[in-house]
């Protein structure tokens, strides 16, 4: 009885080894067969021989036990399974050898076809059965048949533009498309019509924008460009250049900011033209760029310059007007009237160059307080001391507060601590940061002069200081009459 069940054993393994065999090959889509799995037809037929082998062993103890009949019998059903996994895997070897020798033969193929668009050959394919090698002949056919339509478009383009060109004795010099484009200074692209697809754009074109040539596929997606008017406004599709020549539309110009590839933004010139025909159609259209941004930003820097100078004559002489009001209400003669106006107008012009070396934006103090005792009438040398962190100031502040310095050199020099051999005058300055603005706090003290006393009525320079140009930087000016020498502590806007 243990015969004729480990008999039964290997007739299943026998029979298991074709059904699996069979499973390993599966249907496609398309009704083909497509490639086997090798580790499942392996294991197919290693499962078959295992069972066998097992069943022997299995067998060897019960076998002395049975007659001679059986034991024929067990030995005929182990051959019989070993044979037929011996050829479940002789096939699975041969679908092997088949599909390799199918593989290489469709990898040489493609590489056939890929030659052949690379030589503008015929890129004739038949598909193989292999599913990725099939779907990589066919994207590479949807390529050429691309660029075969776009040689097409570019050769009747330049065709068009050869005519203006002349041919040298026999040999001939057509200019190549892409030589000419290549060889303008200016950036260009090429729209197709009607559709408005941009095919061409030259490498100056590239250079400007700084990323690759977007080729449009129409006159709606131009604004992929990512342009703007001055006042901001993005630029509408219909408004490029490039669309209104396609429109027919004769010199088209614009000039406008676009975005470049590294996100700034800089000014372009743009001007086109419509490409036409022998009888006027429109064929296509060309544009020219050329990247205006250092002459653009060069002009708005001009009339700012202008606009700002403007303004600053306007101030000038504002204040030159009202210097000479405030000196004649206290002059007594003309003569006197001259030398304190003079005086004062000439230590402005002196301010004003400082400005205009710093383009009227902001001036180191340091430099402005040199400018100041500039206008003095000796140079004092070591008398005056000046000491400070660095602060820069908006000009109008500037020019107030230098002539605020100019006011209190004039006083010293007359009454003050400088009018003998003996004083000195210190400056001293530093940024408060702990209000709502940064603002200066400067401090002139005067000491080692003669003795000073409050004056019992106050001159044109007390006046100019205390009033005028306090408000004008911003500020205010508190002097105090010590006994030992003047103080002033002056506040204005950083």
């Amino acid at each position: 009885m243990c015969a004729r069940k480990y008999l039964l054993y290997l007739k299943l393994a026998a029979w298991q080894v074709p059904q699996q065999s069979a499973a390993s090959m599966t249907k496609g889509c398309e009704g083909q067969y497509s490639r086997p799995r090798l580790p499942a037809a392996m294991h197919a037929a290693a499962r078959a021989m295992a069972t066998a082998l097992l069943t022997l062993t299995l067998t060897s103890g019960a076998l002395a036990a049975d007659d001679a009949s059986t034991m024929a019998e067990v030995w005929l059903s182990l051959v019989v399974a070993l044979t037929v996994a011996l050829a479940a895997a002789i096939a699975v070897i041969c679908q092997l050898a088949r599909q390799r020798r199918g593989a290489q033969k469709a990898q040489h193929e493609l590489a056939e076809l890929t030659l052949a668009v690379e030589v503008r050959g015929d890129p004739h394919w038949r598909d193989t059965g292999i599913a990725e090698v099939d779907a990589i002949a066919h994207s590479l056919q949807d390529i050429d048949e691309r660029l075969r339509a776009k040689r097409k478009r570019l050769s009747e383009l330049n065709d068009l533009l050869m005519k203006t060109t002349t041919v040298v004795s026999g040999v001939g010099a057509n200019l190549q498309l892409r030589a000419l484009l290549d060889a303008v200074p200016v950036g260009i692209l090429i729209a197709e019509a009607p559709s408005g697809r941009i095919v061409e754009g030259n490498a100056l074109m590239e250079n400007i924008l700084r990323r690759p040539v977007c080729y449009s596929e129409s006159p709606e997606s131009y604004r992929q460009w990512n342009a703007f008017h001055q006042d901001g406004r993005p630029v509408a599709s219909r408004e490029y250049p490039l669309a209104r020549a396609l429109a027919g539309e004769d010199h088209p110009q614009l000039e406008c900011k676009i975005e470049r590839g590294d996100g700034a933004l800089v000014w372009i010139n743009i001007i086109g033209a419509p490409i036409r025909n022998d009888q006027g159609g429109i064929l296509g259209a060309i544009v020219a760029v050329t990247d205006v941004d250092g002459i653009k930003n060069a002009e708005i820097h001009n009339q700012m310059m202008n606009r700002e100078l403007h303004h600053r004559v306007n101030n000038s002489l504002s204040m030159i007007q009202g210097i000479a009001n405030i000196t004649a209400r206290t002059a007594q003669d003309f003569s006197s009237f001259q030398e304190g106006f003079s005086h004062r107008v000439q230590c402005l012009s002196r301010i004003s160059t400082l400005l205009v070396q710093t383009s009227w934006e902001r001036t180191p103090l340091r430099d402005l307080v040199l400018v100041a005792l500039s206008c003095g009438s000796h140079d004092y040398g070591d008398r005056i001391s000046i000491s400070g962190e660095d602060v820069e100031l908006r000009s109008a502040v500037a020019s107030a507060l230098g002539l605020a310095l100019n006011e209190l050199l004039a006083n010293a020099e007359q009454h003050g601590a400088l009018s003998d051999d003996d004083g000195s005058v210190s400056i001293e300055w530093r940024a408060d940061l702990d209000g709502d603005r940064p603002r200066l706090i400067l401090n002139w003290t005067e000491a080692g002069g003669p003795i000073v006393e409050h004056p019992q009525q106050t001159g044109v320079g007390h006046f100019l200081i205390t009033n005028v140009l306090a408000r004008q930087m911003g500020g205010e000016v508190r002097l105090s009459y010590r006994a030992e020498g003047l103080q002033a502590e002056i506040s204005a806007d950083i």
